[in-house]
C-alpha cells in the first residue's frame, strides 16, 4: 500500500499499471496487509506481551499511579529530589496530560491487543489514540495518599537514592492485587478515543466492567486485567 500511495503522490513518472489503483484491488491489498500485521495480537497472549505489552503497561501504570497518588503518573520523571516527590516544572503536583509520538503500527497494535481493531483499515495519516482516565466522585471513598518512596542502591552501586516508589500498585498484575488495593482503584474509569471516536473494548462490555449505561468507559481494574 505504501508503494501504491507513494506513486500516486509523485506524479505520472512513477505510476504503476492502472490495475494497482483499482478501488476494489486497493481494498483487498489493504485488508491483507492489515491482517498480516495485526491479527496475531488477537490470537496469542505472548504475541501481545512482546509486541505492545511494554507500552500499554506503561500507559496503564501511569493511570494507576494517578489514581493512587504515587507519583508514577509521570511526576517522578520530571520532579523529585533524593527519592522524595516534588513538584513539576510548572509547580504541579500530578501529571494531567502526557503526549507520546508513535507510528501507525503502534496505534493498530494497541487497539488490536484489546480486541478493538476488528474491521478497521490501516491507520490513516495523522491518526491518534487518546487514553483518558475519569473519576466518579460519587463512588469515591477516601482520597488516595501518596505512597512512600524508599531509597535504594543503583545498578552501579552508587549511594544516590532512587526516585522510583516502592510498595505501590502501578504494574502489579490484577490477580495479585489485595482487596485494599482494588478498593483504591474503585470509581476510576478509562476511555479510549481513536481519531476522536470512542472505542468499545470487548472485555469491558460485561456487567460490572464498565460505567453503567456506557460500555466505552471501562473500569480501571478491568483495564489492568486486559493488559
Amino acid at each position: 500500500m505504501d508503494t501504491v500511495n507513494s506513486t500516486l503522490a509523485h506524479g505520472p513518472k512513477t505510476r504503476l499499471p492502472s490495475a494497482f489503483y483499482d478501488p476494489k484491488g486497493r481494498d483487498i491489498i489493504e485488508k491483507i496487509g492489515t491482517e498480516e500485521w495485526f491479527s496475531g495480537y488477537t490470537e496469542s497472549e505472548e504475541y501481545r506481551k512482546l509486541g505492545i505489552g511494554a507500552l500499554v503497561g506503561d500507559i496503564v501504570g501511569r493511570m494507576v499511579g494517578s489514581a493512587e497518588g504515587s507519583g508514577s503518573d509521570g511526576l517522578l520523571e520530571v520532579a523529585g529530589v533524593d527519592g522524595h516527590l516534588g513538584k513539576g516544572r510548572g509547580g504541579e503536583g500530578s501529571i494531567k496530560f502526557a503526549l507520546s509520538g508513535c507510528h501507525d503500527t503502534t496505534l493498530a497494535a494497541t487497539l488490536s491487543s484489546l480486541g478493538a481493531f476488528e474491521g478497521e483499515k490501516w491507520p490513516a495519516y495523522t491518526s491518534h489514540l487518546a487514553v483518558e482516565l475519569f473519576k466518579d466522585l460519587s463512588a469515591m471513598t477516601e482520597p488516595s495518599k501518596p505512597a512512600e518512596v524508599a531509597p535504594r542502591q543503583s545498578f552501579l552501586g552508587s549511594s544516590r537514592k532512587s526516585t522510583k516508589p516502592s510498595s505501590i500498585i502501578t504494574r502489579k498484575p490484577v490477580q495479585d492485587l489485595t482487596a485494599e488495593e482494588k478498593a483504591k482503584l474503585q470509581g476510576y474509569y478509562v476511555r479510549m478515543r481513536y481519531n476522536d471516536r470512542p472505542v468499545a473494548v470487548p472485555g469491558c462490555k460485561l456487567p460490572g466492567k464498565h460505567l453503567e449505561g456506557d460500555v466505552t468507559f471501562c473500569t480501571l481494574v478491568r483495564t489492568i486485567y486486559s493488559t
